[in-house]
């Protein structure tokens, strides 16, 4: 399902995925709100064969009803190209599990989903899947052959208990932990935050910063104006500014603008630049040799105090947090969690830890619980 239970599967009254175009031929004929009844209550299997239970559509069919075999057919089509398409995404398949009120009780549907799929290493016991019967006293029923490389599972629904228990669970917690939270990636290239009096070292007296772009945090901005660094070893031209201003000169690079300048940065949370190297900066009025203020930003999380408390989590304190890419996920650990009220929830990272992981702003990452979390 996607923004609504209209995408996806066919289903008892609901069309599942339909060409765009045939809904702007609809759309031509009847007014939205009749299109909409149309594709949530009267189309899928009911609007095949004029019912959706397919108890009564799979005897139908085995009396002969085309329109009621054209609808098993169509619906378990959909289901296996499903299978296939998240089986591509997800790079091979363990389990394959049945279950509701149809993938528990129709043996038929469960052999015609699976018909063709011996590739994906799906291989079904054909006397298991008509005999299976489930309930809460046997609640999975294994399928496959001992051959199959894929376990093929019925499994019985209990949608009241499920929902009762995670009720239940909510009302004895005093604060909520998000099981799995996902926190946005923001991407941090090379930077500076000047303070006024290098600002007009580089560009003039009184000169303000022109904002191109807000941050997500609030009142933070990417300016228009960049500079240049140089040092010992070599140049990076075309360097952000960050506004506002500051009342301390801070350079953040990556390791790989290390190299390229010569510079051993330290890896260190944003304003702390005791014992950091310093770097030459080139503005268009002039330059400025700072003597320290160079780092490699830290990797570190954003959050507010109530992100906090739903990621059960605190201020200071060190985690890990994995990508998931389609070649190289990644677990990254010492992750600092920074906690005020003006910041927004995201996890910073630098280009070369980005590129490592084969991520971009806008991805999002789990946070793990460490076993042993510390306080930085």
């Amino acid at each position: 399902m996607g923004m609504t239970p209209l995408e996806g599967l066919v289903m008892a009254t609901r069309a599942g995925d339909l060409d765009p175009g045939v809904l702007i031929e609809l759309a031509r004929e009847m007014p939205p709100a009749a299109l909409e009844e149309l594709l949530n209550k009267r189309s899928g299997l009911k609007g095949l064969t004029g019912t959706g239970d397919l108890r009564e559509i799979e005897r139908r069919a085995a009396e002969g009803d085309e329109s009621c075999r054209l609808a098993i057919g169509l619906y378990t089509h959909r289901i296996r190209k499903y299978l296939g398409a998240y089986a591509a995404v997800l790079g091979g398949v363990d389990v394959i599990a049945f279950t509701g009120g149809v993938g528990e009780h129709s043996a038929l549907v469960r052999h015609r989903c699976l018909q063709g799929l011996g590739f994906l290493g799906a291989t079904l016991d054909e006397d298991r899947n008509r005999d299976a019967r489930v309930d809460a006293d046997l609640p999975i029923v294994d399928l496959a052959t001992a051959e199959s490389h894929v376990r093929i599972l019925v499994l019985h629904a209990d949608e009241e208990f499920a929902m009762a228990r995670a009720a239940a669970s909510l009302l004895a917690s005093s604060q909520r932990v998000m099981p799995n939270p996902r926190i946005p990636v923001a991407v941090s290239a090379r930077h500076a935050h000047l303070c006024q009096a290098t600002l007009d070292q580089l560009f003039g007296a009184g000169y303000r910063l022109q904002q191109k772009a807000a941050l997500s945090q609030t009142g933070q901005f990417a300016a228009l104006e960049t500079v240049r660094l140089i040092g010992p070893r070599g140049e990076l031209s075309h360097v952000r500014l960050m506004g506002p201003v500051r009342t301390q000169d801070q350079v953040e690079i990556s390791r790989s603008d290390e190299f390229t300048l010569g510079i051993d940065a330290p890896v260190r949370m944003s304003g702390d630049l005791v014992n950091t190297p310093g770097v030459t900066i080139e503005g268009p009025r002039g330059r400025v040799t700072l003597g320290c203020g160079v780092i490699c930003a830290r990797r570190h999380i954003h959050m507010t105090p109530r992100d906090a408390t739903l990621f059960g989590t605190s201020d200071g304190e060190s985690v890990s947090v994995r990508m998931e890419s389609e070649d190289r996920d990644l677990t990254f650990n010492d992750v600092t969690v920074r906690v005020s009220p003006q910041f927004t929830l995201e996890l910073h990272l630098d280009t070369d830890e980005a590129n490592a992981a084969e991520v971009k702003s806008g991805d999002f990452a789990e946070l793990v619980r460490s076993p042993a979390a510390r306080r930085c």
